[in-house]
Order: structure tokens, then C-alpha cells, then sequence
């Protein structure tokens, strides 16, 4: 192990933890709620919110996959039982046999909608409602960068 100050090191340690335990405990919150009240995995909902705001760009399995940060095998199977809930559909791409375009259905826009009322009002309530909004901005900021790589 590298030699770090052993402040350095306990902060870097408590950060990530008290970050994984937030992340949880909002994950865990939506899990149980999106669950009872639309028949959605988390997952499921990110992919399907991730499908209304991009319907514009025709989105492919391969833009899901790394919008929803899951295996091709796990976005696949997602895909399809979403499909067979009749909340997305797929399109052929005329110039691509082996591609499809997903798409939300009406029955998938209504559900999102029900869907996004009830993660907005979780993360609100277990999240984004503990800060100002300065503090709201800043942690956006970061986390934009820790996103971005």
C-alpha cells in the first residue's frame, strides 16, 4: 500500500462509505416504492426514463446498456421483459437488419409517469431535501466530474 497520511486514507474511506450507504439507502427507498406501486425494478425505470428522453435519437440496446450501466446480457433481459409487459417496443432499422430502435409505448409513457412522480418524490424526500440549494448545485458539480471521468 502506498504510504498516505493515515487522515488522508480514513477520510478517502469514510467518503466512499458514507457515499455507498446514501446511495443505498435512496436505492432501497425507490426499490421498495417503484416495486409496490408500478411493478418496477429501479433498473427498470431508469431505462424507460432513459427511453422518453432520448426517443429522439432512436436508441438502440447498446445506448441503453450504458445508460442503465448494466451487462449486455442483463440490459438484454431487461429489454425483453419490459417488452412483454408491452412498456417498450422494438423497431427494425431499415439499413441495419440486425439493429432495433426501442421505443416507449402509451401503456410505458403512462406508467412512467406514474413512476417518475413517486422517484422524484423519493429522492426529494430521502436525498435532495437534506441540502440548500448552493449545496444541491455543488453536489451536482462533483458528481457531474466523477461521472465524466
Amino acid at each position: 500500500m502506498a504510504s498516505r497520511e493515515p487522515s488522508t486514507t480514513i477520510a478517502c474511506v469514510n467518503a466512499w462509505h458514507l457515499l455507498r450507504t446514501a446511495h443505498a439507502r435512496v436505492e432501497q427507498e425507490l426499490s421498495s416504492e417503484l416495486s409496490r406501486a408500478c411493478g418496477l425494478s429501479v433498473s427498470e425505470f431508469d431505462a424507460l426514463f432513459y427511453l422518453h428522453l432520448h426517443a429522439a435519437e432512436d436508441p438502440r440496446i447498446g445506448d441503453l446498456q450504458a445508460a442503465v450501466a448494466l451487462s449486455q446480457p442483463a440490459t438484454s433481459r431487461l429489454v425483453a421483459r419490459l417488452e412483454q409487459r408491452s412498456l417498450l417496443c422494438r423497431e427494425p432499422v431499415p439499413e441495419d437488419a440486425r439493429a432495433v430502435i426501442l421505443r416507449l409505448t402509451d401503456a410505458g409513457s403512462r406508467l412512467l409517469e406514474t413512476a417518475t412522480v413517486i422517484h422524484t418524490r423519493i429522492v426529494n424526500d430521502v436525498f435532495a431535501s437534506r441540502f440548500t440549494d448552493e449545496e444541491q448545485a455543488t453536489l451536482l458539480a462533483i458528481l457531474g466530474r466523477i461521472a465524466a471521468r
